[in-house]
């Protein structure tokens, strides 16, 4: 029986972030015989496909459905699917019985550290150091995988002083701009009847899905709803209390539910939901520093959904570092 990694342990690679596109880099190295040890500041796998549990029951509240249109993504999907940690749903596919299961597979046996909270990143002589708040070295390896959003990626290269070290990566990194979005958790009264749309939404909704329809769930009574990028644009700096009624009124108005019905809502906000411009971060790695995430991958990926573009990323960017092999110190 294999015992747990210790802290002490020796690692070939950092992985900074525990999304699809970290996830995937970690499984590719880790399987190609690397000691991979992944920091994420959450409690749990997710990204954009967080799956948030309540006492109530779970809301897929970041990306709904994950869309195929690459080969090997959809073989991947279709692995997963085999070993019940997804199915397909609404022309895509859903984790099972979250859609943060998506993850699971991929993470499982590897040295992942949940609520490590990375506030910089420094260079040094033996390769890369991962720093908490106080300063003090949480993880440190040769080679580094960095699976953030851009400008989180910038930030903690410059806060660790590692921007001239990685002076073209951190110029190419902040030309990428995002969308966000809005995210309502709603629970209703189980049973509640639909009305239909009862007057136009005002271009708030962007999509809205009720958990109980998808495989595997047994969450009855939960919705969750995602405003249009326009919509959470404008309000993106307005507090959950703020958006939280401002949503629940848009959910009446889609669904036809009497406002008496609903229990509970609840707004998060992702920043970064959508990149609008990905850009290729291969030219500008070096040092032991390689790039991934649903901002990154050559130019013919653009047209890619974030979740497939991720996936592809993250094994683009193990397969780079592999290919790079010892960085020079």
């Amino acid at each position: 029986m294999q015992r747990p990694p210790r802290d002490d342990d020796p690692a070939d690679v950092l992985v900074v972030g525990a999304g699809l596109a970290g996830a995937a880099a970690a499984r590719s190295l880790a399987d190609a015989g690397m000691r991979v040890r992944v920091l994420d500041k959450g409690r749990g796998p997710g990204g954009r496909l967080s799956t948030r549990r309540t006492p109530t029951g779970a809301f897929d509240h970041g990306a709904g459905v994950v869309q195929a249109t690459t080969p090997a993504f959809r073989a991947w999907l279709e692995m997963e699917t085999r070993a019940g940690r997804a199915a397909p749903w609404a022309g895509g596919w859903v984790g099972v019985p979250g859609m943060n299961a998506l993850l699971a597979g991929l993470l499982d046996g590897l040295d992942v550290r949940w609520s490590a909270a990375v506030a910089a990143l420094r260079r040094e002589v033996a390769g890369w150091s991962a720093l908490g708040a106080d300063g003090t070295v949480i993880a440190m390896a040769p080679r580094l995988v960095l699976a953030v959003p851009a400008p989180q990626a910038v930030a903690l290269l410059l806060t660790g002083g590692a921007g001239m070290a990685a002076e073209g990566l951190v110029e190419a990194l902040g030309a990428v701009h995002y969308v966000p979005a809005w995210a309502a958790l709603i629970e209703v009264e189980p049973g509640s009847p639909l009305g239909g749309p009862t007057k136009g939404q005002d271009g708030i909704v962007d999509t809205l899905h009720r958990q109980a329809d998808k495989p595997g769930r047994a969450d009855v009574g939960h919705w969750v709803l995602v405003a249009t990028a326009s919509w959470s644009e404008v309000h993106l700096e307005d507090s959950p209390d703020v958006i939280s009624p401002k949503l629940s009124a848009a959910f009446i108005a889609a669904t036809g539910i009497m406002d008496g019905a609903i229990r509970h809502v609840s707004a998060h906000r992702w920043r970064y939901a959508r990149p609008l411009n990905p850009c290729d971060p291969a030219p500008f790695e070096g040092q032991g520093l390689f790039v991934a995430g649903d901002a990154f991958g050559p130019d013919d990926s653009g047209d890619l959904a974030p979740a497939e573009r991720a996936w592809h990323s993250g094994m683009s960017a193990a397969t780079r570092l592999r290919a790079a092999g010892q960085p020079k110190s």
